[in-house]
């Protein structure tokens, strides 16, 4: 009878864990990284993912392909409540690229019947990553059907940006969450959900590339990073200096060349869109400038390098041998490269996402481009003001953000030359926002004496850290009578 019950437990070996969008697959593969080392590789992964998640060992229900790239999400005010059932319709055509993919993967799970089988895999714990409202549509049904079993609850948890969507009525179905934008809740005097603030992986990673490969050792740990809490872009020059000389002699361009840095995104369907328009203005740049020095210039004192990844690197490579570049055109791949090269540039258009966060640490101004709809591109303006993670946490439109029809190679020009011309426009963002660099990071120790330098966590490292917190509380399930010595010593012995 005991075994009966004990084994209503779950077990503290099996993890689900439903990636919700396809940035979610690389933060989910990370995660699942860390926990098979925190954990002996003793871990059993289910739920939803991309070929990342998968390559690690994750037994996949459905794939994270099925969402949009980069869709449009309010997340200010009343507007974006759950509750806002208008918003979150099929046939909504302003958030049509969020909400049609989560009705897929709703009619996908009431047809297979996967609460059930999530249920029979006994998880200890249920971890959603991204698109809030899908994930809290899941966990309400995971809840509601744990509530009609004897077996128990595992922890229900939600990895997403923001914090400040969250009601106490929740609390029903969704144990804690981990957020990575440090807006406060509406109502913080009255009620905030259990959280950890996790912060942004890309700067601390961008920031630990800086001082690990130009002698900043003595500002980290396995674990964390020390940030100068006055004078962060003063101390980091240094590094930025040493890491610029390095990739310029490692490509053999000389110091007093002009270098764009241009990000054309992480995908096929983004580098199709943006390559052109950086061409275009690439093109303009240097005929423009190569003009008005009267003979002091040559298209050899200019240089684009364009960053990629594993999967963007060939496609790429083909578009630009065919584009006709005024300038000398260097295609790198891999994150490395990339994060040199953001140190060896002097300006950059970057597609929107967490490289646009790592050109802030390499004090590189950027403008940031983003292929959207006419509609979305309203309602992004009149709903969200802004777009990009590190606007939205400085509440201010410090790296310009230009959008759909606006996107053309002459408004990226101005911008460009604007801040070619004038160096004080360049550092004016990056002034702007050194006063929010203390918010990117989960504080750790601060320093209240003399020294100089704040201690933060590692984003990586704290949300995997959490996540084995809440699996080392896992009551674990024994799988056989034999193996439970209580069991045993009940059993009446023979004479």
């Amino acid at each position: 009878m005991l075994s009966k019950v004990l084994r209503q437990f779950s077990s503290g070996h099996v993890v689900c864990v439903l990636a919700n969008s396809q940035k979610a697959d690389r933060v989910g593969t990370e995660l699942m990284k860390n926990l098979k080392k925190l954990s002996g590789g003793e871990i059993k992964f289910i739920g939803s993912g991309g070929e990342g998640m998968k390559g690690e060992g994750l037994e996949a229900f459905y794939s994270t392909k099925v969402f949009h790239p980069k869709p449009f999400v309010p997340f200010r005010g009343a507007v974006s409540d759950e509750g806002n059932l208008w918003l979150w319709l099929k046939i909504n055509p302003v958030t049509k690229s969020y909400t049609r993919p989560m009705h897929e993967v709703l009619k996908y799970i009431k047809e297979n019947d996967l609460v059930q089988k999530i249920q029979n895999y006994r998880p200890g714990l249920i971890l959603t990553l991204d698109h809030d409202i899908l994930s809290f549509k899941i966990h309400r049904q995971v809840a509601q059907a744990y509530k009609s079993t004897s077996l128990i609850r595992p922890k229900q948890v939600h990895y997403g940006r923001f914090i400040n969507r969250y009601a106490p009525y929740q609390l029903d179905y969704l144990d804690h969450v981990l957020y990575t934008i440090p807006i406060e809740p509406r109502d913080w005097n009255n009620f905030k959900f259990p959280s950890t603030y996790i912060g942004q992986s890309a700067f601390e990673k961008a920031y630990r590339f800086l001082l690990e490969r130009n002698g900043g050792d003595h500002l980290l740990t396995s674990n964390s990073v020390k940030v100068n809490r006055d004078h962060f872009y003063s101390e980091t020059e240094q590094y930025i200096e040493a890491e610029r000389n390095t990739f310029r002699k490692a490509h053999n361009i000389p110091d007093s060349a002009t270098v764009l840095f241009f990000a054309p995104g992480s995908n096929s369907s983004e580098v199709q869109w943006t390559l052109p328009i950086l061409n275009k203005t690439a093109n303009k740049f240097v005929d423009h400038h190569v003009k008005a020095s009267n003979g002091q210039k040559t298209p050899d004192d200019f240089c684009v390098v364009i960053p990629t990844n594993e999967s963007t690197f060939k496609h790429v490579n083909d578009i630009v041998k065919v584009q006709g570049w005024r300038c000398r055109t260097i295609v790198l791949e891999g994150d490395e490269q990339k994060r040199s090269a953001q140190a060896g540039s002097d300006l950059a258009i970057s597609h929107n996402g967490d490289i646009v966060t790592e050109c802030l640490v390499n004090q590189l101004s950027t403008v940031v481009i983003q292929n959207m709809r006419k509609l979305e591109f309203y309602f992004v303006l009149a709903w969200n003001r802004f777009n990009n993670d590190m606007n939205i946490i400085a509440d201010g439109d410090l790296f310009p953000e230009v959008y759909e029809g606006q996107c053309h190679a002459d408004k990226l020009l101005l911008l460009l030359n604007k801040w070619y011309e004038s160096p004080a426009h360049k550092f004016w963002p990056l002034q702007g926002f050194e006063s929010h660099i203390h918010r990117m990071l989960p504080m750790k120790t601060r320093e209240m004496g003399m020294g100089t330098h704040h201690e933060y966590y590692s984003p990586d490292n704290l949300f995997s850290n959490t996540i084995w917190e809440f699996l080392k509380q896992v009551p674990q399930r024994p799988f056989a009578e034999d193996q439970n010595l209580f069991i045993q010593n009940l059993s009446p012995k023979s004479a």
